[in-house]
C-alpha cells in the first residue's frame, strides 16, 4: 500500500512537470501586419498571417479569448465605418501560440487623392542623373493630414520593395544603385486613407551620352522568294540587345527595309536589315508590232530582273508565243507572252461632212478610209477621241488629224474643213474689233448676197460675203442697238438655198 502511493505521487509530478515543459516551448504568435485600412464599402480579403515552419493558423474571428477555433481566414466587412480587431494563432498539433491582433480599420471616403505624382529628375544631383530615378508627389495636408504614404516598386520587373514615406521622410522616393536605361515602377497609396486611390508611375534612368552606345548586330537573313513563308524577324540582337522591327512582320511580296529599335532600357542606336524578296515570275508582258517592221530583240533580263533565254527568235510577220526559261538558281517560274503582228499601213485616206449651213448644232463627222484598223480623230489642236464625230463646232475653216491607235500607219492630217454660221452679235464702237457684221465663211461665193432689215421689215443695207461687211449705219446715221434681221442667199451642193434669221447690234 506504502509504495503504490509512493508511485502515484512520481506519476502525478511527471505530468507536472511535462506539461510545464510544453508550455515553455509554446511557439510565438504568428507574423501579422496590422492595422490594415479599407474604405467604406470596397471589397475586402480574407486576412492573412505567415506562420512558422511545420505549424498551421488557428483563426478566432474577433474573440481575443476562446471562440471557435477555425483554419478559414475570415473576411472582413466594409460596410460601416468602424475598427475591428481579428485573431489568429498557430500551432503544431501540441501546442498553440498566444493569439496575434490584427486591427482592420474601415474609413469613409473624404474625397483624398494623391496630388501630382510624377518622376522628377530635376531633383537628382548630378552625380546620380545615371544612376537613379527620383519619385515625387505633392502635399495634401487638408485631406491627408497624416502625410503617410505606402509605396511598392520593383526595377525591370524584379523583386517588389515596399516601404512607406511621412513627414520625415518627406513626399518623395528616390531609387539608387540603377544602370541607364534601367526603370523602375512605383505604386503608391495613402496609408491611412484607402479611398485615395492608388497611382502608378514608371521612371526611367536616361541614357549617358558620355559613353558609346553600341550598335545591335544581327545575322542577315538571306533572299526569300516572293510568296513562301516569311522568316520571323529576331526580337534581340547577337549581344542580347532587345527591342522591335518596324514593320514587325516579313513583307514577302517586296524587298523591304527594315529598322530595329532597342528598347529605352539598352541604351544602343538603331539597326536596319533589308531582306530582299525575289519575285515567282519573270514579268513580262504581251506586246505588239507592226508587221514589215523590225523584229525586236527579246531581253533577257525581265522586268522583275530575272535572268533567262527565249525559246525562239521574234517573228515580224505573224502573231506567236514566247516562253522565257529563268537561269538556275532563282525564284521565277517560266513565262509565256504573245506578240500580237498588227497590219501595217492601214490608213489610206479620210474625209468628211458636216452638217448643213446655220444649223443649231454644226457637227463635223470624219470617215477613215481603212483596210481595217482603230482610230483615234482630232479636230484642229483638240485632243484625240475615239468618236469621229465632233459637236458643236464653230465656225470657220478647221483642220482634222486620223491617227491609227496601234501606230503601223502613218497619220494624216487635213485643212479646209468649212463651218458656216453667221455671228450672233457684233459692237460697231470703232475700237477694231469685231466693228463690222457678216457672214465671211461664204466668201468664196461671189454671187451670194446678203439682205438686212430692221425689227419692223425696213430694208437698210445690201452686203456682199466677200465684201467689208455692215457697220450698223443707215444712210450714214448710227442705227441704235437693237436685234435686226437678214436674208441670205447662197449655193450649198450645188443648190441655191435662202436661210433667214437675226443678229443683235451692241453699243
Amino acid at each position: 500500500m506504502k509504495k503504490n502511493l509512493l508511485l502515484l505521487v512520481f506519476i502525478s509530478f511527471f505530468a507536472l512537470f511535462s506539461n510545464a515543459d510544453l508550455l515553455a516551448q509554446a511557439p510565438a504568435p504568428p507574423s501579422v501586419t496590422s492595422p490594415i485600412y479599407y474604405c467604406q464599402g470596397s471589397t475586402a480579403s480574407p486576412l492573412t498571417a505567415t506562420a512558422d515552419a511545420g505549424y498551421t493558423l488557428v483563426w478566432y474571428g474577433t474573440n481575443a479569448t476562446a471562440g471557435i477555433p477555425s483554419t478559414i481566414a475570415p473576411t472582413p466587412s466594409t460596410t460601416t465605418v468602424s475598427s475591428t480587431s481579428y485573431y489568429v494563432s498557430q500551432t503544431n498539433g501540441v501546442s498553440e501560440s498566444a493569439r496575434a491582433r490584427i486591427v482592420v480599420n474601415v474609413v469613409a471616403d473624404n474625397g483624398a487623392s494623391i496630388l501630382n505624382f510624377r518622376c522628377d529628375p530635376s531633383q537628382i544631383a548630378a552625380a546620380d542623373k545615371y544612376s537613379s530615378v527620383f519619385f515625387d508627389w505633392s502635399n495634401n495636408p487638408t485631406l491627408i493630414p497624416d502625410n503617410l504614404y505606402s509605396y511598392t516598386y520593383t526595377i525591370d520587373g524584379g523583386t517588389p520593395v515596399s516601404g512607406t514615406a511621412d513627414n520625415t521622410t518627406g513626399s518623395h522616393v528616390q531609387i539608387f544603385g540603377m544602370s541607364p536605361g534601367q526603370s523602375a515602377t512605383m505604386t503608391i497609396s495613402a496609408t491611412l486613407h484607402p479611398c485615395a486611390p492608388s497611382q502608378t508611375v514608371t521612371c526611367t534612368v536616361p541614357c549617358n551620352p558620355s559613353i558609346p552606345q553600341p550598335t545591335p548586330t544581327f545575322t542577315q537573313i538571306p533572299p526569300i522568294c516572293e510568296g513562301t513563308s516569311p522568316p520571323v524577324l529576331p526580337s534581340s540582337s547577337i549581344e542580347g540587345i532587345q527591342g522591335t522591327w518596324s514593320p514587325s512582320v516579313v513583307d514577302n511580296t517586296t524587298t523591304t527595309t527594315y529598322t530595329f529599335t532597342p528598347n529605352a532600357n539598352e541604351c544602343a542606336r538603331p539597326q536596319t536589315m533589308t531582306i530582299e524578296v525575289n519575285p515567282d515570275s519573270p514579268g513580262f508582258e504581251d506586246f505588239s508590232i507592226c508587221s514589215g517592221t523590225p523584229a525586236p530583240t527579246l531581253d533577257t533580263t525581265s522586268p522583275n530582273g530575272v535572268t533567262g533565254s527565249w525559246d525562239k527568235a521574234v517573228n515580224n510577220m505573224n502573231t506567236d508565243t514566247y516562253t522565257f526559261t529563268p537561269d538556275g538558281g532563282q525564284c521565277a517560274s517560266p513565262q509565256t507572252i504573245t506578240i500580237t503582228v498588227l497590219p501595217s499601213n492601214t490608213l489610206v485616206d479620210f474625209t468628211w461632212t458636216v452638217t448643213e449651213a446655220f444649223a443649231d448644232n454644226q457637227k463635223v463627222t470624219l470617215s477613215a478610209e481603212t483596210a481595217g484598223g482603230d482610230y483615234l480623230y482630232r479636230l484642229d489642236d483638240g485632243p484625240f477621241q475615239s468618236s469621229p464625230v465632233f459637236e458643236y463646232v464653230a465656225a470657220g475653216l478647221h483642220s482634222a488629224t486620223v491617227m491609227d491607235q496601234t501606230g503601223c500607219s502613218s497619220p494624216i492630217t487635213k485643212t479646209g474643213i468649212l463651218v458656216v454660221n453667221f455671228p450672233k452679235y457684233f459692237t460697231p464702237n470703232n475700237d477694231g474689233y469685231n466693228d463690222f457684221w457678216n457672214i465671211s465663211e461664204l466668201s468664196d461665193q461671189p454671187y451670194a448676197y446678203i439682205r438686212i432689215f430692221d425689227r419692223y421689215g425696213k430694208f437698210l443695207k445690201q452686203i456682199s460675203p466677200n465684201g467689208g461687211g455692215w457697220n450698223g449705219t443707215y444712210n450714214g446715221h448710227y442705227l441704235p442697238a437693237d436685234d435686226y434681221w437678214f436674208v441670205i442667199h447662197y449655193i450649198e451642193n450645188d443648190v441655191v438655198k435662202e436661210f433667214k434669221s437675226h443678229f443683235s447690234l451692241k453699243r
